[in-house]
């Protein structure tokens, strides 16, 4: 392999990665959008958002959890979830099992607001689907995980 090839290789895997990027940035603009326009959400950050998603998947869990999920330190889970608690979001209380822990919980409210978000979610995976097909998609899945897996690994 000579050195242009090595180039072309390299800025492949740059424009590989923009994209991977570019993409995070769209889904993150397209929510916040669609938050900013919904009366019940509006006023929400992004990342307030990506915690009640969470929490709409897997209750009563701690902020470790929700840093790990959402890809955020554990410093920075606490005013997120101090501010869904003020807005009536989430409760905050403590682990039974583990008192240095707190456990993170829905309220009704905070519940309520997935019926909400289902539609613009349903509507932002029929856009992908308009451009992709499920088998593009499901390659592009396993193509991630496993650069993922091997960046990782190394």
């Amino acid at each position: 392999m000579n050195k242009n090839d090595s180039d072309n290789d390299i800025n492949i895997i740059k424009l590989y990665i923009d994209a991977v990027i570019n993409m995070r940035k769209a889904i993150k603009q397209y929510f916040t959008q669609k938050i900013r326009t919904t009366d019940v959400l509006n006023g929400l950050t992004y990342e307030m958002f990506q915690v009640l998603v969470y929490l709409w998947s897997k209750n009563d869990v701690n902020q470790q959890d929700i840093a790990d999920a959402i890809q955020k330190n554990k410093a920075s889970i606490t005013p997120l979830v101090d501010n869904l608690c003020k807005r009536g979001l989430v409760t905050r209380t403590l682990n039974p099992d583990d008192r240095r822990n707190n456990l993170i919980s829905l309220t009704p409210k905070g519940k309520a607001c997935e019926d909400i978000f289902k539609p613009i979610q349903k509507e932002f995976y029929q856009l992908l689907f308009s451009e992709s097909s499920v088998a593009e998609i499901n390659h592009t899945i396993k193509v991630l995980n496993r650069l993922a897996e091997k960046a990782l690994s190394d």
